[in-house]
């Protein structure tokens, strides 16, 4: 909206005359339905039971603001001034007028809505109270007083003068200023033609009724005097068809029939005193507006609500639609990916089954070793594959909270270049990673999987040429960028890359690694950390992915994670660990590289064979190793907390678990218990039980200590 003080004087001028023009506009209205009005007093000049003056200073107060109301107070002074009594008469009775409309316009804005006192049933009661009860007796009383003040009308009839007043302004607000405030407030600027044919039809009908019910056209007789009742049908009709609007419209019709034929002698309420014909108009005009515009009010309520329930049932209709294509989308992906998974799962299981029949063979010891190292490489390519399940997992389980610091990206960029230096150079591909001083605010281990997913991506897609690593300084951002010669990315692929279970077909056949979640994951994690990633390729001759960070100042105090302690910095002599798990190789297995590793071992199959191994050996074990998920339904929490309870302690455990769904990470991370993923890492393991080892020490050095 512009500020008043910025327009220029020419603008100024022209809202100045727009407004002093409308304001003579409503002041001539007015006057003419003044001096119209009180043409029809016959009681006392001044008390006219016709002031339509009322609704039209009530409405413009109401639409235009109480600015109008010098306007009113003009009109009135001059049309009274011009009628009867003196000047200071026609003063006071023009400042009941004002009063009149002011005070009922405030009142209706307070308490009704405002210019909106038409939409509901309770507002329209609203106005009608305020119209009928507060407003419209300041103007009687006050014109009156005044009149009386200075002796203009006999005490004898005061009290006929001041209810034809009161009623004459009463009807006046009721029937016109609804009418000019419906009509100026209307938002129907669209023009549909069944709806104006229905308009012009009930308008029709009102006009037709009262030419035939009061109308000085058609003789009165006694039988004629029923016909009056049928003004009721064109207002039912409008009430329950076209709105608050068009009832009051039949109601103005209805009433300027009414009036005329009162007037010229024809309609049921035609008597020997004028004032008292007019007066049972009124009322009779009173009575049926009012229940119309409730009826109409109502009536337009529940249409309303019946189009929003409509509205919401094709909005939920639609969302359900959508949902059901996301669903059947996602099923489809999912089935995708189960065929791809098996295939892609099941290739480097076989490629183990070849190597360990290899290792069944007389090998020379460079073989030998060779064929160690291919089984070790292909279990990391599997582990790769389960990891990204576990990501995606986590992910969906909301239990990944980002852990912001500030630290140097050189040491990202370092994990890099060793990570995939030798997958690289295995496949002729050049790596180079250009080192950066910059220092970055962002999580640290979730940035480093984004940039990994990222870079075994270029690599896995690249088959000659080279993935290079940088970074760019943007502003208050760091650009990391990750570019690949490989085949490029066609453009009406671009978005589809970032969906789960979705892969470009690789260039290089008999290739396994991959099961279409890197992206996937790289996009939820630069979502969580609220980073901006671009991607720019073109087919054939390679991608662009861009990570922007925020940078950080490069004196600040790094928070990295502390480097896990190496294994033999722990003394393992002595220390008993039981295995709980449900599957016998996983037990020796298990139970064969822990030995290895210099610890006493105990297994068992569930909690109670645990219990039972434990008493037999009367031992107490420093850690427990167990499998989430134990036979006959019952979870490692559940035996680990048993076998707490039975000794009376809080023992050091680790969760293991094949399964990747959200609730054992959710299970595990409220009780703060270590849960690692199948196939476990040994190194991964060695280096959490060391961790849980150390905290376990300090906490009983401490509590010896105090």
């Amino acid at each position: 909206m512009s500020d008043p003080r910025s327009l220029t004087p020419e603008i100024k001028f022209r809202r100045g005359i727009g407004q002093a023009g409308g304001l003579v506009a409503i002041g001539v209205i007015y006057f003419a339905l003044a001096k119209g009005g009180l043409a029809l007093a016959s009681i006392h000049p001044s008390a006219t039971p016709i002031w339509p003056p009322t609704g039209v200073a009530l409405a413009a107060v109401l639409l235009w603001g109480y600015r109008t109301w010098p306007a009113i107070f003009t009109a009135a002074v001059i049309a009274n001034a011009t009628t009867a009594g003196s000047v200071a008469t026609a003063i006071a009775i023009a400042t009941g007028n004002s009063l009149e409309a002011v005070v009922g316009a405030y009142l209706i804005n307070l308490w009704s809505s405002g210019c909106n006192t038409f939409s509901t049933p309770n507002s329209v009661a609203k106005f009608a109270l305020i119209c009928f009860v507060i407003a419209t007796p300041i103007s009687a009383s006050i014109g009156l007083t005044s009149l009386a003040t200075a002796g203009y009308i006999e005490p004898t009839n005061f009290a006929d003068a001041w209810v034809t007043w009161w009623l004459g302004d009463a009807a006046g607000a009721l029937v016109i200023a609804p009418v000019i405030v419906l009509w100026a407030s209307s938002n129907d600027y669209a023009f549909d033609r069944n709806e104006f044919l229905e308009t012009v039809g009930v308008l029709a009908t009102a006009a037709a009724v009262g030419l035939i019910a009061f109308s000085p056209l058609i003789e009165q007789s006694p039988s004629r005097n029923p016909l009056g009742f049928l003004a009721i049908l064109p207002m039912l009709w409008a009430a329950l068809r076209r709105g608050p609007r068009d009832t009051a419209t039949v109601a103005l019709v209805l009433a300027g029939m009414t009036i005329w034929g009162t007037l010229t002698g024809g309609g049921p309420f035609t008597t020997a005193n004028l004032n008292v014909s007019f007066l049972l108009v009124l009322m009779f005009l009173i009575s049926i507006t009012v229940p119309s515009l409730l009826l109409s009010a109502d009536v337009e309520v529940r249409k309303k609500a019946e189009e929003r329930l409509r509205r919401a049932q094709i909005d939920l209709e639609r969302k359900v639609a959508e949902r059901t294509q996301q669903l059947e989308l996602a099923n489809a992906a999912k089935s995708r990916f189960f065929a791809m998974a098996s295939h892609d799962l099941r290739q480097p299981l076989h490629a183990l089954g070849l190597f360990v029949a290899q290792l069944r063979t007389p090998l020379k010891s460079g073989e030998r070793t060779k064929t160690i190292e291919q089984i070790d490489a292909t279990r990391k390519e599997m582990d790769e594959m389960f990891n990204s399940l576990l990501d995606i997992s986590r992910l969906d389980a909301g239990i990944l909270t980002p852990k912001i610091t500030e630290f140097p990206i050189a040491r990202l960029l370092q994990t890099i270049e060793t990570r995939f230096d030798r997958a690289t150079r295995e496949k002729g591909l050049r790596l180079r990673v250009r080192r950066s001083d910059a220092w970055v605010r962002s999580d640290a281990m979730l940035l480093e999987r984004i940039l990994l997913n990222l870079v075994s991506n270029a690599v896995r897609y690249t088959l000659r040429g080279g993935v290079i690593v940088g970074c760019r300084r943007r502003g208050e951002m760091l650009r990391i960028e990750v570019w690949d010669s490989g085949p490029g990315i066609p453009e009406d692929q671009k978005q589809n890359i970032f969906g789960e279970f979705f892969r470009v077909p690789a260039p290089e056949p008999n290739r396994y690694g991959g099961l279409g979640l890197g992206l996937a994951i790289v996009d939820r994690l630069r979502l969580l950390l609220n980073h901006q990633i671009d991607l720019a390729s073109t087919v054939g001759r390679g991608s662009r992915f861009a990570i922007l960070v925020p940078k950080a100042d490069e004196c600040a105090t790094s928070a990295e994670p502390v480097d896990s302690p190496r294994p033999t910095a722990f003394a393992v002599e002595g220390r008993v660990v039981l295995v709980i798990a449900d599957a016998p190789m996983v037990q020796q297995g298990t139970a064969g590289l822990l030995s290895n590793w210099g610890y006493s071992v105990l297994t068992a199959g569930s909690d109670e064979a645990a219990l039972v191994r434990l008493a037999e050996h009367q031992q107490r074990p420093d850690l427990i190793i167990s499998d989430y998920h134990l036979a006959s339904g019952t979870t490692g929490i559940r035996a680990i907390e048993q076998i707490n309870a039975a000794l009376g302690s809080s023992i050091p455990a680790i969760l293991i678990s094949g399964d990747t769904a959200p609730e054992p990470l959710r299970d595990a991370n409220d009780r703060g218990y270590s849960l690692l993923h199948k196939p476990v890492d040994p190194m991964r393991l060695r280096a959490v039980m060391h961790e849980l080892f150390r905290d376990h020490d300090n906490r009983r050095d401490t509590g010896a200590a105090s």
